[in-house]
């Protein structure tokens, strides 16, 4: 069972270069998932935001998402 906190990863881009594009990738691909089955540093996610005005709101959304699969993760556990 998995008791770790979240552990979210932040980039905050005003303009989005190619660069930003291939780092979202790349945490996406490989770093998130590997830290993730790894399980010994908690759960990781990553998240990027680009609107100022939005990004409470955006936060706050990816925030409660990772945690419901964090929760249905669990459930699924202690079910099987």
């Amino acid at each position: 069972m998995r008791s770790n906190p979240l552990h979210l990863i932040v980039q905050i881009k005003g303009y989005r270069r190619e660069d930003a594009k291939e780092k979202k990738a790349t945490m996406d691909t490989y770093w998130v998932p590997g830290v993730n089955t790894h399980a010994r540093y908690g759960y990781w996610a990553f998240a990027e935001f680009a609107d100022g005005w939005q990004m409470q709101n955006d936060f706050a959304r990816k925030v409660e998402a990772k945690f419901e699969r964090m929760i249905e993760a669990v459930a699924g556990e202690a079910v099987q």
